[in-house]
């Protein structure tokens, strides 16, 4: 017996509600676990369980943000990822428009040589030497930098497919009413990149935010450590205490958490512009 068109339609939703509610499950249930074991005292903590506490310890709170230097990572983390993004989105626009105008020899070499930088794998110890022979190591700009410079290859790669697209016309008419390079870009090109520099936005202050085998070998300086790193030496310091350790969890996670959530349709229109741009 065949099936009806009415059929297939009712078992293809059928199939999206299960996948849907395993891909929730999968995600929501870390969740569920962190936020429960981060109200309860050491005793429960250590069992990491989801039964409701039978002591509520919203002090867990107040202690992490009296021991584990919050604020400080916090403002460090923010720092840190708005430069990153900031520097390479300017970077980034400006390479891929100069690549993709110009379209010579020369400039594909360049496209190739970066291309080339999402595929090398990174190593520490020629970054830690550079560092030390810049006198950057340890400092907020020398870990910016190395940030950067990992990240601007996936940019300018998502610029470019934006570019390609935008019609010569718009520079000769830029030309023509006696627009220089810099204005030209600014004023026509970068308006036009909205949906790329929206989603690269939240992509590079994600990764900035982060970011954490970066700072544990480049930033040997603790006043200088962003959230993750926090994080990482409090759970050390209250290793059998995880309700603490989930509450200092959940504190770090927030921020980015509703920048996401408040920014995810900037990241599902970029990249379906990209793609169909691309």
């Amino acid at each position: 017996m065949k099936m009806t068109m009415s059929m297939k339609k009712h078992i293809s939703r059928v199939l999206i509600a299960i996948v849907c509610l395993v891909i929730l499950y999968v995600y929501a249930m870390p969740m569920l676990l962190l936020l429960l074991n981060s109200v309860k005292n050491q005793s429960e903590s250590a069992i990491m369980s989801f039964t409701l506490p039978k002591e509520w310890m919203f002090q867990n709170f107040v202690n992490v943000l009296k021991k584990g230097n919050i604020i400080r990572a916090f403002l460090n983390g923010a720092l840190i990822a708005t430069s990153i993004t900031a520097i390479t989105i300017l970077v980034s626009a400006l390479s891929a428009y100069t690549i993709v105008r110009r379209n010579d020899r020369t400039s594909k070499i360049v496209y190739s040589y970066l291309i080339a930088g999402m595929i090398a794998p990174f190593s520490f110890v020629p970054a830690i030497k550079l560092l030390q022979m810049l006198n950057l190591y340890g400092s907020y700009s020398g870990i910016i930098l190395i940030d950067c410079a990992i990240q601007i290859p996936f940019t300018v790669l998502m610029f470019s497919g934006f570019i390609k697209v935008i019609p010569r016309e718009l520079d000769e008419a830029a030309i023509i009413d006696g627009s220089g390079p810099l204005r030209q870009f600014f004023q026509i090109i970068l308006p036009t990149l909205k949906p790329a520099v929206s989603t690269n936005v939240i992509l590079l202050f994600t990764f900035g935010w982060n970011d954490f085998q970066n700072i544990l070998f480049l930033m040997p300086d603790s006043k200088k450590w962003t959230m993750p790193m926090s994080v990482f030496n409090f759970q050390g310091l209250y290793t059998y205490n995880y309700g603490m350790v989930c509450a200092n969890m959940l504190i770090s996670i927030i921020p980015i958490l509703i920048v996401y959530i408040c920014t995810q349709s900037y990241i599902i229109s970029g990249m379906t512009a990209g793609a169909v741009k691309g």
